[in-house]
């Protein structure tokens, strides 16, 4: 490994390759020639954050218009669950994109997304993408955190705790639970 390697590496056309290995394992028609291409073209420039959003982005271009078709692929795609309390970023690293992608096309099927966020944190992390969702729809998701917390699985209820921490690193903010944080104490 050269000793200019970065986080951010690990998330250009390697990452989009490897993505694409394991999609047309599901779904073949998906043009893995030109997201790779894409990919590559593009994250030149950018850094770690927003080449996870160049990926949710041009996954969308290139799956299923559908987006209840597209998150079945990418969920099917996740393999088995995390069985230890580590290597979220480091194993399943990959997935952050898929997580990107529930965030920022999934806010209009709640019921999907919110099942894809809690298989997506058991392998890396919902903490970033379920905070859409405490803003569009607080009252239902915060009872699903509340279910979530007291899950047996230990990666669901970090998500709880964590996915509504009013600041949360390399997040937005949740303004709504700074000011009146009662919702998020009742648990």
């Amino acid at each position: 490994m050269p000793t200019s390697y970065s986080i951010t590496d690990s998330f250009g056309s390697n990452l989009a390759q490897l993505l694409s290995d394991k999609i047309l394992k599901v779904y073949p028609s998906f043009d893995s020639e030109h997201y790779i291409s894409e990919i590559e073209n593009e994250s030149k420039n950018l850094n770690y954050t927003q080449r996870v959003v160049l990926h949710a982005n041009q996954l969308q271009k290139h799956l299923p218009q559908n987006y209840v078709q597209a998150i079945e692929v990418l969920c099917s795609i996740l393999g088995p669950k995390n069985p230890k309390e580590t290597g979220m970023f480091t194993n399943y690293y990959w997935i952050l994109p898929i997580g990107k992608f529930v965030e920022t096309y999934g806010l209009d099927h709640y019921n999907i997304s919110i099942q894809a966020i809690e298989e997506i944190t058991q392998r890396n992390t919902g903490e970033y993408a379920i905070r859409p969702f405490l803003r569009l729809y607080p009252q239902k998701t915060i009872q699903q955190m509340q279910h979530w917390s007291l899950a047996a699985s230990f990666h669901l209820r970090r998500l709880a705790s964590e996915g509504c921490r009013p600041k949360l690193p390399w997040s937005s903010k949740l303004e709504e639970f700074i000011n009146s944080p009662e919702p998020v104490f009742k648990y």
